[in-house]
């Protein structure tokens, strides 16, 4: 399916069979719904939000996006053309045009490189500069951009010799050296320190605006993605239940889900009192959810009709979507 938005992501789901997982008397084939039947666009230069609880399928969402995984259906489209053709017809011209930063930056680096032989990998890989001396200049002139001074010495460091942030920049620049046109960056900043934070976040907000490449960015910090992202999805049990432009799914969330998460992050305003929304029990299990609302069992606004049938997305004005059919 072809579609006029730079990033086209179409009806993608990701089930993981159970093993051993047929039903005792149906002999139905169980599934878990990692993610469940997500479409979303993105324009150039565009940052979505993708928040939600632990385990609501973010990072595998992430992963597929970068085809890491291989969607159980659906598939990713770029300026029209599909990823999973792009992938088998030319990996390494796919791995420049999409690129992902990770959680965790210690996780990130071969212990025993050099930050200089680190970052000259993909230069190399994709043969951007024409000879080392113009490499080496690349990377030098990108780690004084990220704040990392002096880059002299920076480069010669192995990644147990910097902090973190450090690395955590390091990562992001990785990313944009090869000139990537989609980024998918899942909870790049949770294992930071605060005072390191904004920092990272605003160097890929700058980056991303320098370059003009789509940012899909994974958090479940509800404050920083209103900061940083021009819309925002909000994910439960694999599926978008609501979607909009940031400040208006913040401000104005319609799904019970969304008003009780955001209700439970609290304010910015010191002065505003809000009051918390409680969401009894647990999230239903990711086997075979359904047939009705995924968040029914936990819902506070939940009629009978919500545990029959899954609801439709309706749009609210404006292109927020909420799938919720106890709006009014």
């Amino acid at each position: 399916m072809k579609s006029s938005s730079f990033i086209n992501i179409d009806n993608v789901s990701m089930w993981y069979p159970v093993k051993g997982g047929k039903q005792v008397f149906s002999g139905e084939k169980r599934f878990v719904k990692a993610v469940d039947g997500v479409s979303i666009n993105m324009d150039r230069g565009e940052i979505l939000g993708v928040i939600g609880e632990s385990g609501c399928g973010k990072s595998t969402l992430g992963r597929i996006l970068a085809r890491l995984e291989n969607p159980t259906s659906g598939d990713v489209y770029i300026e029209g053309e599909s990823t999973s053709d792009l992938m088998k017809k030319d990996p390494k011209a796919f791995r420049r045009l999409v690129q992902i930063v990770f959680q965790n930056p210690y996780d990130s680096f071969t212990p025993r490189d050099t930050i200089e032989k680190i970052l000259m990998r993909p230069l190399n890989i994709h043969s951007i500069g024409k000879d080392k001396d113009e490499r080496r200049k690349i990377i030098l002139e990108a780690l004084e951009s990220g704040g990392l001074h002096p880059a002299e010495e920076i480069v010669k460091r192995y990644p147990h010799e910097l902090s973190g942030g450090q690395l955590q920049r390091i990562s992001i620049l990785r990313a944009m050296l090869v000139e990537p046109k989609f980024v998918i960056a899942d909870e790049p900043v949770s294992m930071l320190d605060v005072s390191v934070r904004a920092e990272i976040i605003n160097m890929l907000l700058n980056m991303s605006r320098e370059k003009d490449a789509a940012v899909i960015f994974i958090s479940h910090d509800i404050s920083l993605t209103r900061y940083i992202s021009d819309k925002v999805a909000v994910m439960y049990l694999g599926r978008i239940v609501e979607y909009g432009e940031a400040d208006e799914v913040i401000n104005n969330p319609k799904h019970p889900y969304t008003q009780a998460l955001i209700s439970n992050c609290g304010s910015i305003d010191p002065d505003e009192v809000m009051d918390k929304i409680k969401v009894e029990g647990e999230p239903p299990t990711p086997i075979n959810p359904g047939p009705g609302c995924y968040f029914a069992s936990r819902c506070f606004k939940a009629s009978k009709e919500c545990f029959k049938e899954y609801p439709a997305t309706h749009d609210v004005g404006g292109g927020h979507k909420v799938a919720c059919d106890r709006l009014y």
